[in-house]
């Protein structure tokens, strides 16, 4: 299933805007999924010690959000002390929030991104975060950490 960017509102799905203020939409996990990529899907399982059907992901707001560590602590917290995103949070960021962004070399700009979207708003952020998330050679969804595009074999950098 090719993906395709986002041209107007309507196509903005609020779901790929995690708690923490990561976009889901270049998770590897939720693209595999979303694309329905079994090898892909079989390789993040092994890589991530776990089975290809706990990988179930459709964005960290919706009840089938995979989350790296079993129940999103960050979640709990956000709901905890009634805030839609980090971000809002007096505390932030907390020592949570720092944990979860040194735990992958992809979650290193997650602080930058939560305050892009404080300043931007929801739909403009998810529109840049959507366009930043592109091969620049055939516009194909690439996931954090990708080497190359699994659209067209571009060598990639920086994405």
């Amino acid at each position: 299933m090719a993906l395709r960017m986002v041209s107007n509102d309507r196509e903005i799905d609020t779901s790929l805007v995690a708690v923490c203020g990561a976009y889901c939409g270049a998770c590897p996990v939720y693209l595999a999924w979303s694309e329905q990529d079994l090898p892909r899907l079989e390789a993040l399982a092994r890589t991530l010690g776990t089975t290809t059907d706990r990988l179930m992901c459709t964005g960290c707001r919706t009840p089938a959000a995979f989350c790296f560590g079993g129940d999103c602590d960050i979640k709990a917290c956000a709901q905890k002390r009634g805030v839609a995103f980090c971000p809002d949070c007096a505390d932030y960021p907390c020592d949570r929030i720092r944990r979860f962004e040194g735990g992958a070399p992809y979650r290193a700009a997650m602080m930058r991104d939560a305050r892009r979207l404080k300043e931007l708003g929801v739909t403009a952020w998810l529109r840049e975060e959507d366009a930043h998330w592109r091969c620049p050679g055939c516009g194909a969804k690439v996931a954090a950490g990708s080497d190359t595009c699994p659209g067209c074999g571009r060598a990639l950098a920086g994405v």
